[in-house]
């Protein structure tokens, strides 16, 4: 995927995708409130770029809560993401401070900077997680995989954070340099109890399209006792119980 057009902001606010800055209400007054707390961000440009299209412009994607684009800011590439309007939450302080906790036990894309309505990150150039089990990948890679994904969930457990959404690993993982990065933590919490193993494990093994593309290398897991690992791992989340579940995957470290 290549950078086709790259937009002062002012050519951006002169083009139909300003639209994105108040996605998808168009309010007028909202639209030029957003405006002007983008311009103290520290944008060089923003890029046309990404999978998806909205208000004729390509963007890295968009969801429930957000719309996300790729972004110059002081001279590096970065990502952009926008709140929707309307959206879930009224502002992006919660996601942004526990992107910050996520990156001090090294998980998550670098947190850059945010205001009420936007959160710059550090752009992870590389594909998705489900796009890249696609292609053909040496055995050590996907064990490497699997590995470093289940190490930065236990990282999150240890820490009191519940990245909330690693059922669903496909929508939430990255690959830079044959390392996964998990990104989208709009539905983080340190209310709840951490769950971040056992709902990647689950993710990764039980009845997903990733399970099926794992298949082939963890042929002689079960899943009856990958469950009882996970419950294991469930009632007492220590090391003691990830080594067992890790060595019973076929993952002697982590």
């Amino acid at each position: 995927m290549s950078v086709t057009t790259a937009l002062s902001l002012g050519q951006f606010w002169d083009s139909p995708a300003r639209q994105l800055l108040a996605y998808p209400s168009g309010n007028q007054e909202m639209l030029s409130h957003r405006w002007a707390e983008l311009q103290t961000c520290g944008i060089d440009a923003i890029y046309s770029y990404g999978p998806e299209t909205l208000a004729d412009f390509a963007i890295l994607g968009s969801g429930y809560c957000g719309v996300v684009l790729r972004v110059r800011h002081q001279g590096c590439d970065r990502v952009l993401k926008i709140l929707r309007a309307p959206a879930p939450q009224t502002n992006l302080r919660t996601e942004a401070d526990m992107l910050q906790r996520a990156n001090a036990v090294d998980v998550g894309p670098k947190y850059i900077a945010h205001s009420d309505h936007f959160l710059l990150m550090d752009f992870i150039d590389g594909p998705m997680l489900v796009d890249w089990l696609q292609t053909p990948q040496p055995a050590e890679d996907i064990r490497s995989l699997v590995s470093q994904l289940i190490d930065q969930a236990y990282r999150l457990d240890q820490a009191g954070i519940d990245h909330g959404d690693l059922r669903c690993i496909t929508a939430h993982a990255l690959m830079c340099s044959q390392k996964p990065v998990l990104i989208d933590f709009n539905k983080t919490s340190l209310e709840r109890r951490p769950a971040n193993v056992t709902t990647l494990v689950q993710g990764l093994f039980i009845s997903t399209q990733i399970a099926q593309l794992l298949r082939p290398w963890f042929a002689s897991v079960s899943k009856s006792v990958l469950v009882e690992h996970l419950r294991s791992y469930k009632h007492q989340p220590s090391w003691a119980n990830l080594h067992s579940l890790i060595t019973y995957l076929g993952l002697v470290e982590v």
